[in-house]
């Protein structure tokens, strides 16, 4: 059976991307432009199910047997990605490098030195580049603890210079930016994935893989771009309810128990919505759809009321 398939679609386009030596030499190259990386000189690390709720990281690899690095794509800024990636780091390994009894003895064990970054593609960053530190979660100074996250802005725009040092980057960004413009063109997204995947295609942009894998793919890139859709629509209509609710009441309660109750049905149209889109993709039940989402049990009536 494909290995795609066996994922059962819970990976990102992203991370089966760059799941292949050639892709992350070119893309470790472009990062460290100073430095020559080569197919023969990485061994992929990345490991699955890192908290109980099967979140992953999206790639690590020994590079050269002396640097261990960790990428994390994002289409939204957090702060707290110095802290998850110190978790990945540890998790990393003592999969793959720490024996835990070694670290009890006398002799000095030795790791590869951890290097980390984020790969950023959304609308909310203006730098090229940024910096993330775990000091900046710290409630005081002068801790004796620090992790640099190294950030780096992929969204797709002429003559940026990571996705210019970078083929199969610049190919994901443009993958990515085509499928937004589609939508905002008034495509629904599964006509917008499909026409980008021909599109990329015809025109050899991420072809091999888009060729092998075209499905999944679209199955892949649907259940992010709906995870993505559904924390946004969430977010503006609690808010907008809270704020209705509140006027109305005129008071402080009401305004508390307006967030409160708007942000309920906020919650339940914004996840009535995702639903919807999915049940469209992936041609599902309502019942499936909510499953594939996570819906919480408490709140599966009010969802399956609006769809």
């Amino acid at each position: 059976m494909n290995c795609m398939a066996n994922r059962q679609y819970k990976d990102t386009v992203f991370r089966a991307f760059f799941n292949h030596k050639r892709e992350i030499a070119e893309l470790y190259q472009a990062i460290r432009p100073e430095d020559d990386v080569c197919e023969e000189d990485i061994t992929i690390t990345t490991i699955d199910d890192v908290f109980l709720d099967q979140q992953k990281n999206d790639l690590s690899f020994l590079w050269r047997d002396q640097s261990i690095v960790l990428v994390e794509h994002q289409s939204s800024i957090n702060p707290n990605m110095p802290y998850r990636l110190l978790i990945y780091s540890a998790l990393v390994m003592l999969a793959n490098f720490v024996d835990s009894k070694a670290l009890y003895g006398t002799k000095l064990v030795e790791i590869p030195a951890p290097h980390f970054y984020v790969l950023y593609i959304g609308d909310d960053m203006e730098k090229d580049e940024d910096t993330l530190k775990l000091s900046a979660a710290f409630k005081e100074t002068g801790a004796d603890l620090e992790l640099v996250c190294h950030v780096f802005n992929i969204t797709y725009k002429e003559h940026r210079s990571i996705l210019e040092r970078c083929r199969p980057l610049r190919e994901y960004s443009f993958f990515v930016h085509r499928i937004g413009e589609d939508k905002k063109g008034g495509m629904t997204l599964d006509e917008a994935i499909r026409e980008t995947i021909a599109y990329c295609i015809a025109h050899g942009i991420m072809k091999e893989f888009l060729e092998a894998h075209r499905e999944e793919v679209l199955k892949m890139f649907a259940l992010k771009w709906d995870a993505e859709e559904e924390k946004r629509v969430i977010r503006e209509e609690s808010r907008e309810e809270g704020r209705e609710e509140g006027r109305e009441e005129g008071v402080e309660e009401g305004l508390k128990r307006g967030r409160a109750e708007g942000k309920v049905e906020g919650e339940a149209e914004g996840r009535a919505a995702s639903a919807r889109s999915l049940m469209e993709t992936l041609h599902c039940t309502k019942e499936k759809a909510m499953e594939l989402l996570k819906i919480p049990a408490d709140l599966r009536p009010k969802v399956l009321a609006l769809l």
